[in-house]
């Protein structure tokens, strides 16, 4: 691709950036639950038709779909996320959210918007590309199983997709700034329930009762050794119990204790392991305490990766529009997890990291946080990454 496309993108997504920045705050203002999303949905929707831009729902209504041909070439692939998250606001801003315990703690707003962003340029500079532009809006991306899988049974995901880009905002990151990282780049996610059966009792004769709390302790405790005893020190794993339920009076013991949690592995092969030994410990343990005990795994995403000829790519393009400081090789994978790699599965993809830490910011509140701000700045970082990724696998090399 030429210098004059990267200036052409980049001037189109400084004219479409105050635009961009007013669709953030609507969204921002009136976040939606996953599976609720029908009022961002319709927004996405209105907004392609506006453009010209063939677009239809899918999910029950809380995803949309748009499809930008411009004569024959391959398929790009554009998506973003659209879910908020039950969190409580406590961002003192005029667009905060207006839906009580409801926040875009994770930036999706930003997300959704700056793919419309992307879209208007796309169809701005269609004499620079050729070939198709699918855009995803997806619902449910912080719920398993995810919008990502539903998409994808509904037939939404393009057979002939050439290729798939997504990106994150990240507090890793100052704003102007994104990292790629080639390979794997996030976590496989399996999901536990355990259940542990006792006797209840009074509090004052446990030795007359089976106690599911001091077993569901011990449980727990056991869990980490697995990986500090079982698992190979550089291969990363990380076990947590995040939930802990039993009892209702300080002085009776409950008949039951229930608690969930995650593992989290790059490795498939580990992840069964870990699977297969889990369920062993809590079953020797409960054993031990005369307690019975019930184990259920649910599969949640798989890990992420992008392709390493895509990524070489990319950042070629990436340099052309950001500048070589602003693009940054991410060293390690990270343990989070996005349903993004379902797509990743089906066809090469890359997941862009997007810098939103205000410049000369050492910190900043993270995601998932009552007190997220990402700097919306970034929203113009992240319309060029997405119009400068398609452009560049669907460049018209004469432009």
């Amino acid at each position: 691709m030429e210098k004059n496309a990267y200036e052409r993108i980049r001037r189109s997504s400084e004219a479409v950036y105050p635009r961009v920045v007013r669709l953030r705050r609507r969204i921002h203002a009136h976040p939606e639950l996953s599976g609720h999303e029908t009022g961002t949905a319709r927004l996405a929707y209105e907004f392609l038709k506006d453009l010209g831009v063939r677009a239809r729902y899918c999910v029950r209504r809380t995803g949309v779909v748009g499809t930008l041909r411009n004569g024959s070439g391959p398929t790009v692939v554009l998506r973003a996320d659209m879910d908020a998250l039950p969190v409580e606001e406590k961002n003192d801003v005029p667009y905060r959210s207006r839906h009580r315990g409801v926040m875009h703690a994770c930036g999706h707003d930003m997300h959704t918007a700056a793919l419309l962003g992307a879209a208007r340029v796309l169809v701005r500079l269609r004499k620079l590309w050729q070939g198709t532009v699918v855009f995803l809006f997806q619902p449910s991306e912080e719920v398993e199983p995810g919008g990502a899988s539903a998409m994808i049974a509904e037939g939404v995901f393009p057979e002939d997709a050439d290729s798939v880009f997504g990106l994150h905002v990240s507090s890793d990151h100052p704003t102007g700034r994104v990292g790629i990282k080639s390979g794997v780049d996030g976590s496989a996610v399996l999901g536990f329930d355990v259940r542990v059966k006792g006797r209840g009792g009074h509090g004052a004769f446990p030795h007359k009762a089976v106690d599911p709390i001091v077993c569901a302790s011990s449980m727990i405790l056991d869990l980490q050794t697995l990986i500090s005893r079982e698992c190979p020190a550089v291969e990363p794993a990380v076990l947590t119990v995040g939930s802990l339920h039993a009892g209702t009076k300080r002085n009776v013991i409950p008949d039951e204790a229930v608690f969930h949690g995650t593992i989290r592995t790059l490795s498939d092969t580990l992840q069964r392991q870990l699977r297969r030994r889990v369920a062993q410990c809590l079953r020797t343990a409960a054993r031990s305490f005369r307690a019975g005990v019930e184990v259920r795994f649910e599969q949640s995403y798989p890990s992420g990766y992008n392709d390493p000829s895509l990524v070489k790519e990319a950042r070629k393009h990436l340099v052309g529009i950001l500048g070589t400081g602003n693009v940054v090789s991410r060293a390690k994978p990270s343990m989070g997890a996005e349903d993004f790699a379902y797509f990743q599965k089906l066809v090469p993809g890359l997941y862009v990291h997007l810098g939103v830490r205000p410049r000369g910011a050492r910190r900043m509140a993270d995601i998932h946080s009552a007190t997220f701000l990402p700097d919306e700045h970034a929203l113009r970082t992240a319309i060029m990454v997405h119009a400068g990724l398609a452009v560049g696998r669907l460049r018209r090399e004469q432009a």
